[in-house]
């Protein structure tokens, strides 16, 4: 019998596996859905950054990674930052509760 083999980039297996990631684009109030907003505009804010999303997630007390240095792929040329959010929550109920947490 013969290995199986593996196929694809194995690096983004991993990342996935590190937990979720969280742009700050998702709570900008500005950008509409097909810009990059994943919440609605109630749990919206203003100039999002990735200090207001890390205040928040302490607030969940979650434990998180911050990568300053990356960029959301649909804007590559602006280094805004992303977190990595180590939690077994569903994405969506992890950017609500973000969300909720911003508007406070």
């Amino acid at each position: 019998m013969s290995k199986p083999t593996i196929r694809g980039d194995c690096r983004l297996a991993r990342e996935r596996d590190r937990g979720k990631i969280i742009w700050p684009s998702y709570f900008d109030i500005r950008l509409p859905e097909s810009g990059g907003r994943r919440v609605k505009k109630a749990l919206c804010i203003e100039n999002p950054d990735i200090e207001k999303l890390s205040e928040a997630l302490k607030k969940l007390n979650l434990k998180f990674e911050i990568e300053r240095d990356k960029a959301y792929p649909s804007k590559w040329w602006k280094k805004e930052g992303r977190l990595v959010v180590d939690t077994d929550m569903k994405k969506s109920a992890l950017l609500t509760a973000i969300g909720k947490k911003l508007k406070i």
